[in-house]
């Protein structure tokens, strides 16, 4: 009778990839196809930082920076900032930036360069 797997693990040295079952019987297949895909895990305790376009006027953009934790809006981390284009086309704020390449006051075009630094909480 076939165990269900407790956890799946990949060995470095030759991998193989390895099943463990709940009741610790191990099943080995080195010939396995995968590959690794990073995944952010978003929870209601997460934190997250945003960039919101918050408007334009002539050729200045404005942005709001915000960080949530737990869900919920920190409002002493809000604060909102403005970038003249003619400038630069690249905006950054807190280790991310952003190239515009086209803002209207209906939408903006961007492309991401990086992103946030970790933040510490």
């Amino acid at each position: 009778m076939d165990r269900p797997f407790e956890l799946m693990l990949v060995q470095k040295s030759d991998r193989a990839l390895r099943g463990v079952s709940i009741l610790g019987g191990k099943v080995c297949n080195k010939e396995a196809r995968f590959y690794e895909v990073r995944v952010p895990v978003i929870s209601r305790a997460s934190f997250q930082q945003t960039l919101l376009d918050s408007g334009k006027i002539g050729n200045k953009i404005n942005v709001s920076y915000r960080e949530f934790s737990a869900d919920l809006a920190r409002p002493a981390f809000n604060n909102e900032v403005e970038y003249d284009l003619l400038e630069s086309s690249v905006i950054g704020y807190k280790g991310a930036q952003i190239e515009v390449i086209e803002a209207t006051n209906q939408l903006i075009r961007y492309r991401v360069l990086s992103n946030f630094k970790r933040a510490t909480q």
